[in-house]
């Protein structure tokens, strides 16, 4: 069995050659200064100089333009930074390894955009030690919580806490450990995370992810309930959200609205010129009602320049409504940026959605992640190449893929 890292990189090489293919051969596209033609890179990818420089390569071979490149995935950096504790991914790597200025230095080189991706209130890994230095190790009392344990949550102590929430979120679509934007110290935090990216790194954008609730049985939290004011005089806090649900749900989408706007100010503070973009759930409806995540409003205020709505459906006309739909939802001046669940398909999947996307008239295409193909998709890939293509060298960049196991961000 190949060792874990020479398998990514095989991965990825082979990927990278297939999209090459790809991008030069689907018909619709709009011109290459105009269209963003961008790739999520996750933090695995950043975990040693030969990995950095091998993604920096090889997206350029593959007709990307962006990379959007994962420098806080879990409360952690893949960067030099006084507030963030280096990530344990680093661990056997030399101290004054930085992965993003290494990345930096080489996507200048050849080219391409680099944009510097947060996520921002999914904090920790179920079952994983905290580093010592981690927000949640510092500030137990920032973590978010669900409504079944707010009672002994409220009392508990830090490793009881996470205990209590880990326990909980079984079975839902939690991720990790979520902080409030309701805390005391949390939307400070996180502005200076943004601040110091901006200001020390050449980036050309801040990327938001997990800028939601894991669900709406969050954020049960004391500072979450303390700010929802009951308003009848004696009612309970915990009391409180159930009596008036609408307003609760309206203070939640407030608070995670202020957030953004905050760290999109602090960001263009820090760097003026600066684009800041963030990935969304693709449906409105969802997006505010379950995950407190207005994001047409975000743009209409203008702390967005663009959305990445995730539409990760391997159906081709759910796709297509939901590309349409948010393209009408952002309005016709704001820029969307189609996000496609390469994970999930093959070849040929890959290749409609992103005609499908083009046809809907987005601003840019954005392939999560690196490792979506099989080996046995390459003889159809060449396929449905050679039916579009235009003659050229292009042609000639087809090499054997293999899919990831896993879409996890």
């Amino acid at each position: 069995m190949m060792p874990h890292a020479l398998l990514f990189r095989s991965r990825l090489r082979r990927v990278a050659w297939l999209l090459a293919a790809l991008f030069a051969a689907l018909p619709g596209s709009r011109s290459s200064a105009a269209e963003v033609r961008a790739l999520w890179v996750v933090r695995t990818g950043l975990t040693s100089p030969a990995e950095v420089d091998r993604v920096v390569e090889q997206a350029k071979d593959a007709g990307f333009n962006t990379l959007i490149v994962q420098v806080r995935g879990r409360g952690d950096a893949f960067y030099s930074s006084q507030i963030l504790p280096r990530s344990v991914l680093l661990q056997g790597e030399a101290r004054d390894f930085d992965p993003l200025a290494r990345l930096l230095a080489g996507a200048r080189v050849r080219g391409l955009a680099v944009h510097a991706w947060i996520n921002v209130l999914l904090s920790g890994n179920f079952g994983q030690p905290l580093p010592p230095r981690h927000e949640l190790v510092l500030h137990p009392e920032w973590m978010m919580i669900p409504r079944s344990v707010a009672a002994p949550a409220l009392h508990a102590s830090g490793e009881a806490r996470r205990r209590l929430v880990r326990e909980a979120a079984q079975g839902s679509d939690a991720e990790g450990y979520y902080i409030s934007p309701w805390a005391p110290g949390v939307s400070e935090h996180l502005e200076a995370v943004v601040r110091e990216l901006a200001r020390n790194y050449a980036v050309d954008g801040v990327h938001l992810d997990f800028i939601r609730y894991p669900g709406p049985e969050y954020d049960y939290s004391h500072p979450a309930l303390l700010a929802f004011r009951p308003r009848r005089a004696g009612r309970d806090l915990l009391a409180a959200p159930q009596a008036e649900p609408r307003a609760w749900d309206e203070q939640r989408c407030a608070g995670v609205t202020a957030l953004v706007a905050r760290l999109a100010a602090a960001a263009r503070a820090a760097r003026p010129g600066l684009l800041v973009t963030a990935a969304v759930v693709p449906d409105r409806a969802t997006a505010v009602s379950q995950r407190f995540q207005d994001w047409p409003s975000w743009l209409a205020q203008g702390a967005l320049d663009a959305v990445c709505p995730m539409i990760y459906t391997t159906d081709d006309r759910i796709f297509k409504r939901q590309v349409e739909d948010a393209r009408s939802a952002a309005g016709p001046d704001k820029k969307v940026w189609a996000g496609v669940g390469a994970f999930r398909l093959n070849v040929e999947g890959v290749i409609e959605k992103v005609r499908l996307a083009r046809a809907a008239r987005v601003d840019g295409i954005v392939l999560f992640s690196h490792e979506f193909l099989r080996e046995h998709d390459v003889s159809r890939l060449r396929e449905a190449l050679r039916q579009t293509e235009t003659p050229g060298p292009s042609a000639a960049l087809v090499a054997p893929g293999t899919r990831g196991a896993s879409g996890r961000w």
